[in-house]
């Protein structure tokens, strides 16, 4: 689900600002929230349920190679006779409207028999239902309390929903410090996106916390690696918008579009966008007009309005070559904002 716009995820970002006047500031303002879905909290869902940073945890079966009817028909005797697992599996489907007519208050209802007898992945379901409001009464704090349960019991996923919930102080209190240390365990766990969140907070802590800057910032690029490297374009392409500002490492552009050719590889629109300006400029790479209009295609094409504007009509002039920064006038017209 869309998250609403004063709840945007921690990004590392390249604003609209001329970059002479401030470079291009990489970290979003601690404003609350977070990758696509409101909030960009994961459920233990049937995979169709992730956001665009990516899916949750699949459920027994692939949706799309079964009669989803015939399946939930299965779960729901599966559940009658006692399987947890099943329950929570019909649930989703219930709360997706898949194979069976949409029921918000039943899919609450089978996340909370899941959850009574165990199942920590219907423990997570039922906390995002509570905290959404979604088919039951919203409860923040009894969602907050049910992933700190499921996350005791081992699972990463919701491990990160509550360092979500605690880093944006949403409908419990805002605990920097705890988030931290949770959405580090969900990293070293694999949860996803994790290591990316986990990035992102060190970003802006390292912004708050001057003393611990440089340990800050380097966990910063730990997480966006392991991030980038477990698959998400989003991390992949802030650790090229960081090579581009000198934010954490050393500035230099060549670097910046290594990360950012991984990022565009892997469908992310806006890194595909900000490394076409960086070809049609000849930063950091070869100077390549057909190039850097094919990028700039791809990422229109994915839904990037900035990209579409610049393929509408903005120009600029070239580069004078790479010297590890970007050049200003060819920058300015662009924005990049977290998704």
């Amino acid at each position: 689900m869309r998250r609403p716009a004063a709840s945007r995820k921690l990004d590392l970002v390249i604003r609209t600002a001329p970059v002479t006047a401030r470079a291009l500031l990489v970290v979003a303002a601690l404003a609350g929230g977070c990758s696509k879905k409101a909030k960009h909290y994961e459920d233990a869902g049937t995979g169709s349920a992730g956001s665009a940073a990516g899916p949750g945890t699949a459920a027994p079966q692939d949706a799309a190679t079964v009669d989803v009817g015939k399946l939930a028909a299965e779960l729901d005797k599966k559940c009658v006779a006692g399987e947890l697992e099943a329950c929570r599996s019909l649930g989703v489907l219930y709360d997706e409207g898949k194979g069976v007519a949409q029921d918000h208050a039943r899919a609450a209802a089978l996340f909370t028999q899941a959850c009574n007898g165990g199942n920590l992945p219907g423990c997570d379901n039922l906390a995002l239902a509570l905290g959404r409001g979604i088919g039951v009464a919203k409860d923040p704090a009894k969602a907050a309390a049910l992933f700190g349960r499921a996350c005791a019991g081992g699972l990463a996923l919701a491990c990160r929903n509550l360092g979500l919930m605690l880093r944006d102080g949403d409908g419990v209190p805002q605990d920097l410090a705890r988030a931290d240390e949770l959405l580090d365990k969900a990293c070293a766990a694999g949860a996803p996106f994790a290591c990316t969140n986990a990035g992102n907070l060190d970003a802006a802590l390292a912004t708050k916390e001057p003393a611990r800057k440089v340990e800050l910032l380097k966990r910063m690029l730990d997480h966006l690696t392991q991030g980038c490297n477990a698959g998400d374009p989003t991390a992949c392409r802030q650790i090229g918008v960081a090579y581009l500002d000198g934010f954490g490492v050393p500035k230099s552009a060549v670097a910046s579009v290594v990360w950012l050719t991984r990022g565009c590889d892997r469908n992310d629109a806006i890194a595909c966008r900000v490394l076409g300006m960086l070809v049609r400029d000849g930063v950091g790479t070869a100077r390549d007009p057909a190039r850097a209009a094919a990028l700039l295609k791809r990422a229109c094409e994915r839904k990037d309005d900035e990209a579409c504007k610049l393929i509408a009509g903005a120009t600029a002039a070239p580069a004078p070559g790479d010297a590890g920064v970007i050049d200003a006038a060819s920058v300015d017209a662009a924005k990049v904002r977290s998704d």
